[in-house]
């Protein structure tokens, strides 16, 4: 119970990560899509590895330690541009309604 628990755990991580990423939540750069993804990884590769299969397992792991470097790196160097935050505290303007256009 509690492998499985691990294995997804690990699996919504990368997943979400991806979703983030695609999205356009997360930066492929950031922290926390790096910290997503070797959490993931590192979650599924220890599930894998109690149910014995040896080659998700070592995938899994890969996966961990290509976090793990992404982390390193965003920590060493700081960002290049200002992060932009999620929600705008500015209130939205609405879109201009198009003109009709009517033949004379």
């Amino acid at each position: 119970m509690v492998t499985a628990a691990l294995g997804w755990m690990g699996m919504a991580g990368t997943f979400g990560a991806y979703v983030l990423l695609a999205r356009g939540r997360l930066s492929a750069d950031s922290i926390c899509y790096s910290l997503l993804n070797a959490g993931g990884g590192l979650l599924g590769g220890v599930a894998s590895a109690l149910y014995g299969a040896w080659p998700s397992a070592t995938s899994n792991l890969v996966w961990a330690a290509f976090g793990l470097h992404g982390v390193l790196v965003a920590l060493r160097e700081p960002p290049l541009v200002e992060p932009t935050p999620l929600v705008s505290s500015a209130p939205a303007e609405p879109a201009p309604l198009p003109q009709a256009e009517y033949a004379a």
